[in-house]
């Protein structure tokens, strides 16, 4: 077994709890809603969040848990520093891909089926990514959610450096003070306009892979400098 196909699997090893716990909740409220149709008979009445849009907070556990808790095991296996990153550059890759996969899927299944019982709230449709087509609803969710996978790696690789702390009170007092002061206010809104609900693909996909380029960058910078113990 190389030292890749080692990474991915312990990464999935890792993951596995946190997914069977996400499967078993999008499950019971899947059952749950279910049984609210049937009961109340009227779908304008239940109207629901995507069962794929909440799985796909899976992501947020990959960005998270994989960069807190893998490295060590990595490194003890033998692996170098650059090794366990590119390695987990292709792990968030792949995550990425699969769900960008799985709710254009899944939103097949809502309009054909699902949406004849309930009504139900769609990202995919919420940011309008679907006017983009089946190719380009699946580039521009793989561009968001590697973003959003990029920065959690960021904060949670720097965990054990000083500069990494100073980025997450940076992150953590940038929050209220763009959403405070009228003008931040603006300018923040504006930049999510940009990210999310673009109009154009090449730009949106653009400005999503190059943050993340950005943010994955300070991500290998902080891991080259990680201690094993």
């Amino acid at each position: 077994m190389n030292k890749t196909t080692a990474l991915m699997r312990a990464s999935f090893l890792q993951l596995r709890p946190y997914l069977l716990v996400m499967l078993g909740t999008v499950a019971i409220s899947l059952i749950a809603n279910v049984i609210i149709s049937l009961s109340l008979g009227d779908s304008s009445e239940n109207t629901q969040v995507s069962a794929a849009n909440i799985l796909t907070v899976f992501l947020i556990f990959v960005g998270s848990v994989l960069p807190a808790g893998l490295f060590r095991r990595v490194m003890n296996l033998g692996a170098t520093r650059k090794e366990y990153y590119i390695g987990m550059l292709l792990v968030y890759s792949i995550w990425s891909a699969i769900f960008a996969v799985l709710n254009i899927i899944w939103l097949q299944v809502e309009n054909g089926f699902i949406r004849q019982y309930e009504d139900t709230f769609n990202i995919l449709e919420i940011f309008g990514w679907n006017q983009f087509g089946i190719v380009g609803m699946f580039f521009y969710q793989f561009g968001v959610y590697l973003l959003l996978i990029s920065l959690l790696n960021l904060l949670f690789s720097g965990l054990r450096h000083v500069m990494g702390w100073v980025v997450w009170v940076v992150f953590i007092a940038a929050i209220p003070i763009f959403t405070s002061i009228p003008s931040l206010r603006h300018t923040l809104a504006d930049g999510l306009l940009a990210l999310l609900f673009n109009d154009s693909l090449l730009q949106g996909l653009g400005l999503t892979l190059i943050i993340s380029l950005v943010l994955l960058a300070g991500g290998w910078w902080f891991t080259a400098r990680r201690t094993i113990a």
